[in-house]
């Protein structure tokens, strides 16, 4: 099937998409996939899985995955894969396929219970109630604190997470940013870390 769609490919377009062109398959590779030198090892049918499940998602017309995947009960993981394969080889005129490395914090767990999180948002008022002129450092680290309850609550601000950390150049040498360092009072000379 698939090297008779290939060679027919612009005459069976559209029993299977609505664009022309290729389109993009992109999926993260990262912990699944790793560079070992000149070599690529790791979990290769999981790659495979991964990429037929997003292709099966953009073809717009039929269910290419249960089709064509050999899901028999004599099916073996070798036997899937390769299969899998093949159906990704028969879709290659109608999309490109590329894995990505992902960068940053891939998973954040927040350990204890709601009852410690809410302690430490009062530990923070009660430091600032002994008036001992940090609010410089207690007003970054206050509404870190108060985020981090509303995510254990399972209020989750994507964009609150997504300044965790980063690393940002100048002139004078690179510098961190980020939410981060609103844990640190002081910079590594002993000088005020302020917003």
């Amino acid at each position: 099937v698939s090297q008779h769609i290939n060679y027919n490919a612009e005459k069976f377009r559209y029993r299977f998409v609505n664009h022309e062109g290729k389109k993009e398959i992109a999926i993260p590779i990262t912990g699944i996939l790793n560079s070992n030198g000149s070599l690529l090892e790791g979990d290769f049918p999981e790659t495979i899985d991964r990429l037929v499940v997003k292709t099966n998602e953009a073809v717009e017309k039929i269910d290419v995955k249960s089709l064509l995947e050999c899901d028999f009960s004599t099916t073996t993981k070798i036997s899937l894969t390769a299969s899998q394969i093949v159906l990704l080889d028969m879709l290659k005129e109608y999309f490109s396929y590329k894995g990505y490395i992902t960068c940053g914090i891939p998973k954040i767990t927040l350990k204890g219970t709601l009852e410690d999180w809410t302690k430490l948002q009062e530990k923070v008022i009660q430091l600032r109630q002994l008036d001992l002129d940090m609010d410089f450092w207690l007003d970054r680290l206050d509404p870190v604190i108060w985020k981090l309850v509303e995510t254990y609550k399972g209020n989750i601000d994507e964009e609150f997470w997504s300044k965790i950390i980063s690393k940002q150049s100048f002139g004078s040498g690179p510098i961190i940013a980020g939410w981060t360092t609103a844990f640190y009072p002081y910079k590594i000379n002993g000088k005020k870390l302020e917003n």
